[in-house]
């Protein structure tokens, strides 16, 4: 009987290109493609690639949180023949991958970059064009460099469109050492099309288009579709505030604890939670975000039903000084699994629709 090692037997199968078929994928991370297919306005395929793409540490909370059942086996229930329970643990399925989120290569006046350094850089040793690597600074406009803005029927919030699965073989049984291997269903498949009246510009002239550079796959409240009166960005379109509009009225007292006004309607008063990413602004104004390095914090306590909200920092804004008085605060429901900049940049006009293809390897 051939020996097999743990190493070798994490085959995993790719259903895009013949050099992406076969990896090996080790057991510690998140792996997966991206497949961009572009096809012309007679459905001929002009261009299709693929390329390697690794889920980020911090998306395993977010997939954690998707494991859990609402309910538990509870023995002593049911006058102690046993019953399902509730555990309080809701898993909310805005943390599951729902959406698309764009970004692309474009000035203040919308028109298209074709050399944008806000993403390629010249590599030195080779003289070639290479994208820029991500940081948590890249955060900006719906956490995407220069996200696509979200304000009429042509450039729309992308949805997930198809979900499908593919699977890896692992070793069956004792897996050091058995030949034979057995199929996972561990391989989803996430897709969206972009149609040819989509995204193809500001329409400042007949020549115009985009230069798509970035593409995240991202959780988050359910959004139907996008009015002509939004012209906002992603990350403003996740925010969550008084179900009537408009943020929560808060109070900051120049420490890490913000106060929601008691007005705040008793039904609406847990819609921020222990564990939530907030995003403080001006109340009057909540396109302003009072000067501040950044205006997102993680909830770090909250009692239910309570009104303070004990944060991650104090609120300052750029020159280290408190933020004191009456604030607005959203509940930031925008959750990025994956960020990723194309090595290859996609026009998109309308003479072009793009389907994008995203695997993710569970192993």
């Amino acid at each position: 009987m051939a020996k097999i090692l743990l190493k070798d037997v994490y085959e995993t199968r790719y259903p895009f290109d013949d050099h992406m078929k076969k990896q090996k994928v080790q057991p510690h991370g998140c792996m997966g493609c991206i497949e961009i297919i572009v096809k012309d306005k007679f459905g001929n395929i002009v261009q299709q690639y693929s390329e390697p793409n690794i889920i980020k540490i911090f998306a395993k909370e977010m997939l954690a949180h998707r494991l859990p059942s609402s309910q538990v086996w509870d023995p002593e229930a049911n006058s102690g023949a046993g019953d399902w329970v509730n555990t309080g643990i809701d898993p909310n399925e805005e943390f599951s991958a729902r959406y698309i989120l764009l970004g692309a290569a474009f000035d203040s006046n919308g028109q298209p970059i074709t050399d944008d350094p806000r993403y390629y850089i010249t590599d030195p040793a080779t003289g070639t064009k290479v994208p820029i690597k991500l940081t948590p600074g890249a955060t900006n406009s719906g956490s995407l460099i220069n996200a696509i803005p979200l304000n009429d029927a042509a450039r729309p919030l992308k949805k997930i469109e198809s979900v499908a699965f593919d699977a890896t073989y692992q070793p069956a049984g004792i897996p050091i050492l058995q030949d034979d291997v057995r199929a996972l269903n561990n391989i989803v498949l996430l897709e969206t099309t972009i149609k040819l009246d989509e995204y193809n510009g500001f329409g400042l002239t007949d020549s115009d288009f985009f230069i798509l550079t970035e593409v995240a796959l991202a959780g988050g409240r359910k959004v139907g579709n996008v009015g002509a009166s939004c012209e906002c960005t992603p990350r403003e379109l996740f925010l969550e505030g008084l179900a009537a509009g408009g943020p929560f009225r808060a109070s900051a007292a120049g420490s890490s604890t913000v106060s929601l006004d008691p007005t705040t309607p008793a039904t609406e008063v847990d819609v921020i939670r222990e564990g939530d990413q907030i995003r403080i602004s001006n109340f009057a104004s909540s396109d302003d975000t009072l000067n501040q390095v950044s205006p997102f914090y993680l909830v770090m306590q909250k009692a239910v039903g309570g009104l303070d909200m004990v944060l991650d920092r104090t609120p300052v804004d750029v020159s280290n000084t408190p933020i004191i008085g009456t604030v607005g605060v959203e509940r930031d429901t925008l959750r990025i699994f994956s960020h990723r900049i194309l090595k290859t940049p996609v026009k998109k006009s309308g003479d072009f629709s793009i389907i994008i293809r995203w695997s993710l390897i569970f192993n």
